[in-house]
Parts: C-alpha cells; structure tokens; sequence
C-alpha cells in the first residue's frame, strides 16, 4: 500500500513541478523591467571607435566620447559627442530623459553654432549618416511598448550558444505607433545575465529592416554587463555601423552641467 501511495506521489510531483516553473516564467514587461533594474548604473563615461561601412566595402572611422548620469528618479541624460574626423568634430546629441511626456532631443552642429531640437516627428531620421535613428538612441521606455515572450531559444553567437528569451516589442498606444519608425522589434535577451545579445528591427510595413548585435560582453560591476562591440546591419541599405569600446567608467563623478546648452555652446564637450 505505501509502495503504491509513493508511485502515486511521484506522478503528481511529475505533472505539477513543470507547472510551478511555468507559474514561476516572467512575463514579458518583468523580464524588460529587471533587466533595466540590473543593468542602471548611476553614471557611465565611454570613449567609443565607430565604423561606417557601405555596400561597397568602403569605410569612415569616427571617436566618440559618451556621457550618461541619473538626475532623478530613474531619469537619465546623455551626451553623444563627435571627436574625430574634424569635419564632424564637436557635432553632438544631448538626450533628456522624461517622465510621462515625450523625451527632449537636441543635436549641436558647430557650423550652425546652436541647439537644434529633434522633433516628434523628425525621430524616425538616422543620426549622423549612421544606421541607428535618434529614436535608437532614446533610452527605452517601457509604458510605451506591449512586450511579449514568443518562445525561448538558444542563440549561437560569439562562439557560444546562450539560452534566450525571445521577446516581441510593439508600440502600446496609437501615439507611439505614429510616431515610431518600426512596427515591431523582436529581442533575444539571454537569460543568464537578462542581457540584449540580438534586436531586429522592423519596418511599419512590417518588413525586417535591420539587425543590432550585441557582442563580447563584459561584468562591469556587480550585476552590471555591457557589450564591448556592437553592430547594426541594416539590410535594406546595405550598410553597417560598427562600435567599439576602448575605455568605460562607470559610478564615477558627473556634473550635471555636462547635460546642458552651455556647456557644449562653450565648447567643453570636446575638451
């Protein structure tokens, strides 16, 4: 009689463990909130190598210098600054994040020697002849996207394969629908680390316009993981742009007045 009450207990341990796992799976948004969660830091300094390649193989080098600090409650700025070559040297991008309203972007030619605020519109255009749209370089907001798990995969990439949540993104308002250059985006977030290791991008007519990898990660600090190379491949235009790190520091002291109009207006931000 015990034998058979001791059988009958491992069957049901069989058919309910798989359901409390399943139970225990994050959703979508829980997956894209504790990775946020994770990976914030209070402030990030990089020098960055950036490559442009055309369709026919030809290739413009760049140095970039980044700055990015918390000035609130979970509220960012940063600050893209163009090094190198000169004809672009001092060219920058100051980005506000903001709390339920849209973020403030502006970008600095030092031709024109004045901020040029980025429209609503104007978001879908592509920075600086790169393939990443001044949308692309707005942190991401999660109120403004419906995300959900499509499955879980195992992705090969750096010679290794990484289990993966593999998440669809779409606009959750008509405001943003309108106002986003994708329709959709589909995100392999590798579930170790709940890093972003591969992101597709899709056109609104629902086309697949470009892929973003992430690559050669590396634990910053604590549980804090960034990628050392990035590339955007974008498929229809048949060009990429290329990342690399060269240094980072992050946690380090950040003046506020980086992330203002005066400081680049004076010419500090290439200093």
């Amino acid at each position: 009689m015990n034998r058979k009450f001791w059988i009958l207990g491992l069957i049901i341990l069989w058919l309910i463990v798989p359901l409390v796992a399943q139970a225990a799976e994050m959703t979508g948004r829980e997956v894209m909130e504790k990775q946020k969660e994770l990976h914030k830091v209070q402030s990030e300094i990089g020098d960055e190598i950036m490559l442009l390649v055309d369709k026919d193989g030809s290739k413009e080098k760049r140095l970039i210098k980044r700055y990015s600090k918390e000035t609130g409650d979970d509220i960012h700025r940063y600050l893209i600054v163009f090094l190198d070559p000169a004809d672009i040297r001092g060219t920058a991008l100051l980005t506000w994040e903001q709390k339920e309203r849209d973020n403030d972007q502006w970008l600095y030619l030092p031709a024109q020697k004045k901020m040029q605020r980025i429209a609503k519109g104007s978001k879908k255009n592509y920075f600086m002849g790169t393939d990443f749209t001044y949308e692309d370089m707005e942190p991401e907001d999660i109120d403004n996207f419906t995300y959900t798990i499509l499955r879980s995969e195992k992705l090969n990439q750096d010679k290794k394969d990484s289990d993966c949540y593999v998440i669809e993104s779409v606009p959750a308002n008509k405001e943003k629908k309108r106002e986003s250059g994708y329709s959709k985006r589909i995100m392999w977030i590798e579930k170790e680390h709940l890093y972003t290791l591969k992101a597709e991008f899709y056109d609104r007519r629902g086309r697949l316009q470009k892929i973003q990898t992430n690559h050669a990660l590396e634990n910053v600090s604590g549980t804090v993981w960034r990628a050392k190379k990035t590339l955007m491949n974008h498929l229809g235009r048949k060009h990429k742009t290329l990342t690399g790190i060269t240094s980072r520091k992050i946690n380090t002291p950040v003046e506020k007045s980086v992330f203002t109009e005066r400081f680049i207006l004076s010419g500090k931000h290439t200093r």
